[in-house]
């Protein structure tokens, strides 16, 4: 699908789903016989109603137009049932049989999910070779003779595709949510914003899959077309980065975290939730506001995962909504780091002075849903963040000449700080134009005091961390002006509040109709007010009707926290 500049909601839901398609034919179906004539299969994860995960292999449909099957990673898993790919009918009978392959050399069968077919670069035509995987995780080199049914209820007998009158999956994948696609690329034509927030409504509320855009007239007129190229990368690798590769793409020079992972200082001692939270309000006759909110995943503070509310116009963050993005950020840094948070630091942008006594509401909110969902006390530091119109400005005292002119920007890392609980930093250097500085003022610090030798969260800490933070922006490679965290939480709040009407109209999605849902005023309680995603399956049913889904950024995966 191509956008011709008209219906850019029609156009951005087309080209998304005739890639998904596209690529659902080349890999699951291996309609260009790709997979085939190398003897492997497409592998990938899938997830049970539990959402128990399992490694799995796809396999392609035994009869046209049948489904599609699924051969599971057991050995994570004390049940057997998960061990069987097929039953099978022979003329001894039916039994149940995984599909297995037969190499030379050898009366060992391999497990599909162990054998792979290695490419080799820099040969022509290009060529490769089967690998199998040995037990201490390398590989070797083996010669593939054919695939075999193993059947263990009968006494291990190994049956060839001949001699098999009839065969049926017996994991289908229609039952299994399947890890597909991780990415979808959109090469747009110029830079408006209307087709980018429409190619991101399908990413971020209907598909749950990440999307990478590419700007044609961009990259035309770079003259290092390398360095576009790059930073295109670095986004994708930020974006593919899930709880399995943990991928990053650099550290920093502290040392090393819990777990051996890079880690910022003081963050990276104890178990530390960093929260970013920031607001955008509609314009003019609006009547919305959207809070976003990001969390740090890892001890280094360069994995994030996000989730997104929205609530009445106003400058506060209402109960439910604050609640929610506790609840949401401990569940996620639980499935990432398989422990609870033991202290929390929490950076709440676009606060004003006056507005600075309504952070107690916010506060004792962010403690409820504390010891709602772990049943305990966390210690609270919480840190306002102000960007916008400080009216204030920070040169250097004695000016220094850069290509012959003055350089009026202070460096890099530059701090002020302005009585005990307050200081402006300078993260970003100005290369051009004039560097703004970011106002942060600790309005509560439960972290203060250090404690079984650890070190307290004391002014000097706070300043250290978050400088480092203002270098952990994945897709660039110098310091921003404000904190990821934030930066990512505004950014994503612009794209739902850009992205509203298309949600409030609705959108068909695969089967299912998503729609933004918003209680009039006065339909009741504050909780019964609060909008969110209805979905309808193909008969109009409401599905899970007894759950309201507020955050409007739900990703269905967990292994995908961090794109």
């Amino acid at each position: 699908a191509h956008y011709n500049g008209g219906d850019a909601v029609g156009d951005a839901l087309e080209a998304v789903r005739d890639a998904i398609q596209k690529a659902k034919r080349f890999y699951f179906y291996d309609s260009r016989h790709v997979y085939r004539d190398k003897h492997i299969f497409f592998q990938t994860y899938c997830y049970s109603e539990q959402q128990d995960q399992f490694a799995c292999i796809v396999l392609p449909p035994i009869n046209e137009g049948g489904p599609l099957g699924l051969l599971l990673d057991y050995r994570s898993y004390s049940s057997g049932r998960q061990y069987f790919s097929h039953l099978i009918e022979t003329r001894d009978g039916k039994h149940r049989a995984r599909l297995m392959v037969k190499i030379k050399c050898t009366n060992t069968l391999i497990d599909p999910l162990d054998f792979r077919f290695h490419d080799v670069d820099g040969e022509d035509p290009p060529t490769g070779r089967h690998q199998a995987c040995r037990p201490d995780g390398t590989w070797e080199d083996v010669s593939f003779v054919g695939f075999r049914y193993l059947c263990p209820e009968a006494n291990n007998l190994e049956v060839i595709e001949g001699d098999i009158q009839s065969k049926q999956f017996l994991h289908r994948a229609e039952d299994w949510e399947i890890d597909f696609p991780s990415i979808v690329f959109a090469y747009k034509p110029d830079d408006g914003k209307a087709l980018y927030n429409n190619v991101k409504v399908m990413s971020n509320y209907f598909g749950g899959i990440q999307s990478q855009c590419a700007v044609r007239t961009k990259f035309e007129r770079q003259g290092n077309k390398d360095q576009y190229a790059s930073n295109i990368a670095s986004k994708i690798n930020a974006k593919l980065s899930t709880i399995g590769d943990k991928a990053v793409s650099w550290t920093s020079e502290c040392g090393e975290g819990r777990g051996g992972e890079d880690k910022l200082p003081w963050v990276g001692e104890l178990p530390t939730m960093v929260v970013g939270v920031g607001m955008v309000h509609g314009m003019g006759y609006s009547s919305k506001s959207v809070v976003a909110a990001s969390l740090c995943l890892d001890s280094g503070c360069m994995r994030l995962s996000h989730c997104c509310f929205v609530q009445k116009k106003s400058d506060t963050i209402s109960d439910g909504v604050m609640k929610d993005i506790i609840k949401v950020s401990i569940r996620h840094y639980f499935i990432e780091n398989k422990c609870n948070p033991e202290r929390i630091l929490f950076y709440r942008d676009g606060m004003s002075d006056g507005n600075f006594p309504k952070a107690n509401a916010e506060i004792t909110n962010i403690r409820a849903a504390v010891e709602e969902i772990t049943g305990g006390y966390i210690p609270i530091t919480f840190v306002i963040c102000q960007s916008q119109q400080l009216g204030f400005r920070m040169v250097p005292s004695v000016l220094t000449k850069s290509g012959g002119k003055p350089d009026t920007n202070v460096p890099s890392g530059t701090v002020l700080e302005c009585g005990s609980n307050s200081f402006y930093l300078i993260a970003q250097g100005g290369m051009k134009g004039t560097s703004k500085p970011v106002k942060y003022t600790v309005y509560l610090n439960e972290n203060i005091n250090p404690g079984n030798g650890h070190y307290g969260l004391t002014m000097q800490n706070l300043i250290s961390c978050t400088n480092q933070m203002c270098w952990k922006y994945p897709s660039a490679t110098k310091a921003v002006r404000e904190l990821p965290a934030i930066k990512y939480a505004k950014r994503l709040g612009n794209q739902v509040l850009a992205s509203l009407p298309c949600l409030e109209a609705g959108c068909h999605w695969f089967g299912k109709r998503s729609r933004l849902m918003c209680p009039a005023e006065d339909a009741g309680t504050e909780e019964e007010m609060r909008p969110y995603i209805e979905m309808r399956n193909a008969e109009g049913a409401i599905i899970s009707p007894g759950h309201r889904q507020h955050n409007i950024v739900e990703m269905p995966f967990p292994s995908h926290l961090a794109a």
